[in-house]
This record gives structure tokens, C-alpha cells and sequence, in this order.
């Protein structure tokens, strides 16, 4: 059986935005305290990781 892919975390998509966790974080929460330019980067990167949120 082959290995599934890693998951993305919030530190990946974190890295590649340029931002912090908390940022990411703010994001999928939709605080308002994230400036659009930010936001509309981080929900790319999270599309294009497939970023699943963990269960909890």
C-alpha cells in the first residue's frame, strides 16, 4: 500500500504565505483582523495544499 501524501499544516501554508500561524489561523476562523491582500493569499495557499483542518 502505497504512503498517503503529508498533510499540510498550518506552519506549511504559513511558511509559504510569509505570515504567521496565528494569521493562518485567523483566517479559517474569518477574524476580520486580516488584511484582505493577506487573507486572499492564505485562502490560495490553503486551496492549493488541500489543507484539511484536523478533527477536534
Amino acid at each position: 500500500m502505497p504512503a498517503s501524501p503529508k498533510r499540510a499544516t498550518l506552519a506549511t501554508v504559513a511558511a509559504s504565505a510569509g505570515v504567521s500561524v496565528a494569521t493562518v489561523s485567523k483566517v479559517l476562523n474569518g477574524r476580520g483582523d486580516v488584511s484582505p491582500v493577506t487573507r486572499s493569499l492564505v485562502e490560495s495557499l490553503l486551496e492549493q495544499y488541500d489543507y484539511v483542518a484536523p478533527p477536534g
